[in-house]
């Protein structure tokens, strides 16, 4: 190895396991002593919610208050080292008895042995299933065997990411209307010509650094074409990277980065939060959870607007990806306390209880198990609710699982994206910077995926597993309409 490689690998190291240290604090995993000379168990929660820390460490106090066996320590850590401190703290067995996930899925998290069912015997009870929607639990997706491992925290309708967010102060400054936004790339651009003439702030505070490019790319693509999030096709089975859709976007994209339109320097989504907060930028596209980041941060919503993405000249031709999988906590299987998470659970989607009423005072999003239409108050919210409940700005897409059970006991697509995750962001990355082609840098990428995707279901249903391509092409759907469970009986 060579030496220098060999002293950054060792700094790498020892700042996580510093990282570790500071998150998992000098508190055993056991009971600990409690008020009143009794026995305490302390649940332990992690997760990466910066602006929730204060919420969190409220709603602990509430539960603790009505169940004085159990204290709530729940840590928050920024959401880059959280990534490497979790895995760790696994490594280590010093997990967590409860922890935010959403990189990967059931089967991923139970191949890797992180997790166990939510109750100490596997199963939940009608009166916990019913706060949902049905269909909110299916095998494959929150629940295994029989069991119940997750279960879904966010909405899909108004959650998520593709909205544009438009600084009040700078539009004006450009002579420009907020409660008129940008509806076309060409209104987009020239907006943008108008604020770089008027104003002394960049247009669009886009962040291209990593996968932080989301932010820019769903606020366009999703209007494009229709695709998951791991850059997968369900209409023609394909990952589609290099398709021409997304090339079209990526390419759009260079363009305002030639024009100057998008805020130089390859920044992270924090330095292009800042800067749209300041004043600096007029622009900014992302998702749900912004109206909270922004209220922590003192940039209230009396100061920007939220309006829809905009569509290509010639019209909206895709729509953003709803999914079933909206589970985001989940037990550690390290825990020693089953009984106590269990509790807390329960307690945390009860629809009336403390938690709920305190998340949306804060704004912090929408809850599946809710009744958002009744719960939200948050002008910007409801502003988000309006613009995501309109037809066609969020579909469905199909769950190969509903067509082929037996995709739930699969590892061919898990596979295909364990092959140099994030492989389409750096593309994108190193694309922007060369101003190279997204279909030369990217088609090496699409090809391995696609290759492992198909290689791997051949090899499964040798095996004797009921799976193929089939399972994963759904030819016959309209990508600007829901996927409905009808259709996988047609």
């Amino acid at each position: 190895m060579n030496p220098r490689r060999r002293g950054t690998a060792a700094i790498i190291t020892a700042a996580i396991a510093s990282l570790l240290v500071a998150a998992c604090g000098t508190s055993t995993n056991g009971n600990s002593s409690g008020g009143g000379g009794g026995t305490q168990t302390t649940l332990k929660i992690w997760d990466f919610s910066a602006e929730q820390v204060q919420f969190h460490k409220d709603a602990g106090a509430q539960f603790t208050k009505e169940h004085p066996n159990i204290k709530i320590e729940w840590r928050s850590i920024t959401q880059a080292d959280y990534m490497k401190t979790l895995p760790l703290a696994f490594q280590s067995n010093q997990a967590p008895d409860m922890f935010y996930w959403n990189a990967t899925g059931l089967s991923e998290l139970l191949d890797q042995k992180w997790i166990r069912p939510l109750s100490p015997d596997g199963t939940v009870p009608a009166d916990f299933t019913k706060r949902w929607p049905d269909g909110s639990f299916l095998e494959g997706i929150n629940m295994q065997d029989g069991k119940t491992y997750g279960f879904p925290f966010t909405e899909n309708l108004y959650w998520g990411s593709g909205y544009m967010f438009l600084n009040k102060q700078v539009f004006q400054q450009a002579g420009l209307d907020v409660n008129h936004p940008p509806k076309t790339w060409t209104d987009l651009k020239n907006a943008c010509a108008q604020i770089k003439a008027k104003t002394k702030a960049e247009c669009i505070a886009a962040p291209t650094k990593g996968e932080d490019m989301q932010r820019i790319w769903y606020g366009l693509v999703s209007s494009v074409t229709t695709s998951s999030t791991d850059f997968f096709d369900y209409k023609t089975g394909k990952f589609n990277l290099t398709e021409p859709g997304q090339l079209k976007t990526f390419a759009f994209i260079q363009e305002l980065k030639k024009a100057g339109y998008l805020a130089p320097g390859t920044n992270d989504k924090n330095f292009s939060r800042q800067q749209f907060a300041a004043g600096q930028a007029g622009i900014y596209f992302d998702g749900t959870w912004m109206l909270s980041v922004w209220d922590s941060q003192g940039f209230s919503s009396d100061n920007y607007v939220v309006a829809p993405r905009v569509d290509p000249d010639e019209g909206q031709t895709g729509a953003g990806g709803r999914t079933y999988d909206g589970n985001k906590y989940w037990v550690s299987s390290q825990t020693k306390h089953p009984d106590a998470a269990w509790t807390f659970i329960q307690w945390m989607t009860d629809p009336n209880g403390y938690f709920v009423q305190q998340y949306y005072k804060n704004a912090f999003g929408t809850l599946s198990y809710v009744d958002n239409q009744k719960m939200v108050t948050h002008p910007v919210l409801k502003q988000i609710m309006q613009i995501g409940a309109k037809p066609g700005y969020r579909v469905q897409l199909p769950e190969p699982l509903l067509k082929c059970p037996d995709i739930a006991k699969s590892k061919a697509y898990v596979n295909a994206l364990t092959k140099t995750p994030d492989a389409e962001w750096e593309a994108m990355n190193e694309a922007l910077v060369s101003g190279q082609s997204l279909a030369s840098v990217g088609a090496a990428i699409v090809k391995q995926r696609q290759t492992a995707l198909e290689e791997g279901l051949k090899q499964e249903a040798a095996g004797g597993l009921k799976v193929s391509m089939d399972c994963y092409t759904f030819p016959d759907w309209d990508t600007t309409k829901d996927y409905t469970s009808d259709m996988y009986k047609s």
